[in-house]
C-alpha cells in the first residue's frame, strides 16, 4: 500500500473522472462536452457537471493540486482543451498502464478497454458494455455531428450521467488494483522509489496531453485539390493503368493480370533465378518481393501499376470547420509505445504521393523534422560504443562501417562507392535486426559462408553493441521484462512464442525493442517539449513531427524546434541526434538526396495531369456548364 499511500499524501484530491461529448465533423475530438463525472478515489465523494451549470472557461478543480484518473486520458484531455481548461499537468492513464504492464504478454486484441481491465482484476461491473453502449446509443450519439443546438431533455441528462458515473466508479477500482499491481511488480520499496514511479506514470499521461493538442490541431490540407482527386480518379483511373500497361503487356484488355504475361516480363528481364514462385508455379506478384526490385524500370512501372489499382477516393479526408483533417494519434499504439495513428484520416500513413494534399495555412510555414539515422545513434549512446557513436557522427555510418572493414580509404564517399556502402547498410540492418546468414547471402549474392564471415566481422568491430545488447535481452529474460529509461515496459517469458502452432524465436524483436521504444522516449520527450513552448504541433510521424510556424517568427523557431529535439535526444540517451528539416511553403512536395523529384511526385504528377487532362475534356463538352463528373 506504499505507493497508494504515497499518491493519497501527494495530491490534494486524486479523482477519477469521465467525460461524454459529442465529436466534431471528423470525429475525432470533443467538440461539444455534455458533462463530467469526477469520484474521490478515497472518499468515495461523487461531483457531476452538465454543461450548462459551469462556465465552460471555469475549471472544475484546482488542477495544479489534483491527480486526475482517467482511461485514455486523451479523450479528457480533448474536453478541457474545448472548454479551455488547458492540459492539467497531473495525469493518471490507467489504459496506458495496462498497456505498458501486460501488453502483449496478457492483454489480447481487443481487450485495452475498461471493462476488460477491470475483469482482468476481478472487479465486475453492473451492466455489460455492450448494454452500457446500447443505452447510450439511444441517448448521447443522437444527432451526435450536428452543430445544431439540441437540448436533452431532464430525464436523458440523468441517463447519460447514470452512465458516466457507472464508468467513473469502475475506473476508480481499477485505479486501486493497478497501484497496488506496479508496487507488487516494480518492487517500490521507499517513499524514493513510489516518486520516481510516481513521475515515470504522471509524464505518460502528460504526453497523452501532449497528444490530445497534436489532435485538435489537425493537419493542414488543401482541401479544393483533394475534392479535385476525389470526384475524377475514378474517371481517368483506368486510363493510367492502360498507358503504363503499354510497356508491359502483362494485363488483358479488361485490366486483369495475365500470370503467363506477368511470367514472360520476369524472365525477359532476367530476374527468374531469384525471383520467387507460387504455389501454382508462376511467379510470385508479392509486394515484398517487388518492392526489392523496382530499381528495374519495368519492375517499378507494374507497382506503379498496382498502386493505381489499390488507390480509392480519399473519403475518409473530411476536413473541420478550419480545413483541417483530424485523425486519432493514439500515442502508446504499439510494443514499443511508438505511435499508432489511426491509418484511414492520417495523411502521412497513406502513400507518400498523398503527402502533395498537406499545405500550410494562410500566413504560415509547414516544417517536417526527423532525426537523422536515429537508430543507430541510439545504439551507440545507449551501449556506449565508441565506434558506433564514431560512425554516427562521421555523417555516412555505411561508410565509415566500411572503412573500419578495411574496404575503403579515408576518401571514400557515397558518390565514390555506392556499391561499398550498400554492403555496409546491408550488414548494419541485418544485425540491428537479427537477420541470418542466408536473408544476407540473398541480399549480398554471396555464399552462405561469406554471409557469416562479414557478419562476424561486423560483431567483433561493434563488439561493444553487440555485448551490450546481449546483455539487455539476457537481464529482461531473468527480470521478465525489458525497460526504457522512463519505465515503458515490454514484458517476456522466454525466447519463443507459439504462432500457428509452431515456435517463433522473438530475439529479433527484442534486440531491436530498446532502440525503437527509446526512439519513442525521445519523441514524446521532443513533443512535451514543443507544445510547452507553444509550438503548433500538426503530426507524428514514427521519428518527425510536423510543426506550422507563422512567417514573421520562422526563422527564429525553426532554430528553436530543432534546439528542443535536440536536448530531447540528450535527456533519453544521453548524446545529441542530429535534426534535419523540410521547409514546406506550398503543397508538401517531395525530392530525392540530388534534389530531382522522387517516384512518389513524379506519380502524383502523372495522376494530377491526367486529372487536368480529363477536366478540361468535360469542359469542352459542356462549355456552358459548371464541371461536374459524369
Amino acid at each position: 500500500m506504499r505507493l497508494l499511500n504515497f499518491i493519497r499524501n501527494s495530491f490534494e484530491r486524486v479523482l477519477a473522472v469521465d467525460t461524454e461529448y459529442r465529436s466534431d465533423i471528423t470525429n475525432t475530438i470533443p467538440n461539444k462536452v455534455l458533462c463530467f463525472v469526477y469520484i474521490d478515489v478515497f472518499t468515495g465523494e461523487t461531483f457531476r457537471y452538465w454543461e450548462h451549470e459551469k462556465n465552460y472557461s471555469e475549471r472544475h478543480f484546482n488542477y495544479d493540486e489534483c491527480l486526475l484518473v482517467s482511461y485514455n486520458s486523451v479523450a479528457e484531455f480533448g474536453s478541457y482543451l474545448a472548454m479551455m481548461h488547458g492540459r492539467p499537468l497531473n495525469m493518471y492513464d490507467a489504459m496506458v498502464e495496462t498497456a505498458r504492464l501486460y501488453k502483449p504478454m496478457r492483454m489480447q486484441k481487443g481487450q485495452m478497454k475498461l471493462l476488460s481491465t477491470a475483469e482482468y482484476y476481478g472487479i465486475k461491473d453492473k451492466m455489460t458494455e455492450t448494454e452500457k453502449e446500447e443505452n447510450l446509443d439511444r441517448i448521447l450519439r443522437r444527432n451526435k455531428f450536428s452543430d445544431l443546438p439540441f437540448k436533452y431533455s431532464l430525464d436523458e441528462q440523468k441517463e447519460i450521467l447514470k452512465y458516466c458515473e457507472a464508468d467513473t466508479e469502475l475506473l476508480r477500482q481499477v485505479f486501486i488494483k493497478q497501484v497496488q499491481d506496479i508496487e507488487s511488480k516494480c518492487n517500490l520499496k521507499t517513499d524514493d522509489d513510489c516518486r520516481d514511479e510516481l513521475w515515470r506514470i504522471m509524464n505518460r499521461g502528460y504526453a497523452q496531453g501532449c497528444c490530445a493538442l497534436v489532435e485538435r490541431n489537425g493537419v493542414p490540407i488543401d482541401y479544393p485539390l483533394v475534392k479535385k482527386f476525389n470526384d475524377n480518379w475514378v474517371f481517368v483511373k483506368d486510363n493510367l493503368i492502360r498507358e503504363v500497361n503499354k510497356d508491359l503487356d502483362v494485363f488483358t484488355d479488361d485490366l486483369k493480370l495475365s500470370f503467363e504475361k506477368f511470367d514472360r516480363l520476369i524472365i525477359n528481364e532476367n530476374l527468374s533465378d531469384r525471383w520467387p514462385r507460387m504455389k501454382t508455379g508462376h511467379f510470385t506478384t508479392n509486394k515484398n518481393v517487388i518492392k526489392k526490385y523496382l530499381k528495374n524500370e519495368k519492375i517499378n512501372k507494374f507497382n506503379i501499376i498496382r498502386q493505381f489499382q489499390n488507390m480509392t477516393k480519399l473519403t475518409a479526408y473530411t476536413p473541420g470547420t478550419d480545413g483541417r483533417v483530424r485523425y486519432s494519434a493514439n500515442m502508446f499504439g504499439t510494443v514499443t509505445g511508438r505511435a499508432s495513428p489511426s491509418s484511414a484520416k492520417n495523411p502521412f500513413a497513406a502513400s507518400k504521393w498523398a503527402r502533395n494534399f498537406i499545405k500550410p495555412s494562410l500566413g504560415n510555414i509547414l516544417v517536417y523534422m526527423d532525426y537523422a539515422s536515429q537508430e543507430p545513434a541510439i545504439m551507440g549512446y545507449l551501449s556506449q560504443d565508441k565506434k558506433l557513436i564514431e560512425a554516427y557522427k562521421s555523417g555516412d555510418l555505411y561508410i565509415h562501417s566500411m572503412k573500419l572493414f578495411g574496404k575503403l580509404d579515408d576518401n571514400a564517399t557515397e558518390e565514390t562507392h555506392p556499391k561499398e556502402r550498400k554492403i555496409g547498410k546491408i550488414l548494419f540492418l541485418a544485425n540491428v535486426y537479427g537477420q541470418g546468414p542466408k536473408a544476407v547471402a540473398s541480399q549480398l549474392n554471396c555464399t552462405v559462408a561469406h554471409a557469416k564471415f562479414l557478419q562476424k566481422k561486423w560483431r567483433d568491430i561493434y563488439s561493444v553493441y553487440c555485448n551490450w545488447s546481449d546483455g539487455i535481452i539476457e537481464a529482461g529474460l531473468n527480470k521478465g521484462y525489458l525497460s526504457t529509461v522512463n519505465g515503458w515496459q515490454r514484458h517476456i517469458k522466454d525466447l519463443f512464442k507459439i504462432k500457428d502452432g509452431k515456435k517463433v524465436d522473438i530475439r529479433r524483436s527484442l534486440m531491436n525493442w530498446p532502440i525503437q521504444s527509446h526512439g519513442a522516449e525521445i519523441l514524446r520527450k521532443a513533443l512535451q517539449d514543443l507544445t510547452d513552448e507553444q509550438f503548433e504541433v500538426c503530426a507524428l510521424v514514427h521519428d518527425a513531427i510536423l510543426i506550422q510556424i507563422p512567417i514573421a517568427d520562422f526563422n527564429s523557431r525553426l532554430d528553436e524546434a530543432k534546439r528542443i529535439m535536440v536536448n530531447a535526444s540528450i535527456e533519453i540517451v544521453g548524446g545529441p541526434i542530429r535534426v534535419e528539416h523540410e521547409v514546406i511553403r506550398s503543397n508538401f512536395k517531395q525530392y530525392g538526396k540530388d534534389g530531382k523529384e522522387n517516384k512518389d511526385q513524379e506519380l502524383f504528377n502523372r495522376i494530377m495531369e491526367e486529372i487536368n487532362t480529363y477536366t478540361r475534356s468535360v469542359s469542352n463538352l459542356h462549355p456552358n456548364q459548371e464541371h461536374r463528373p459524369i
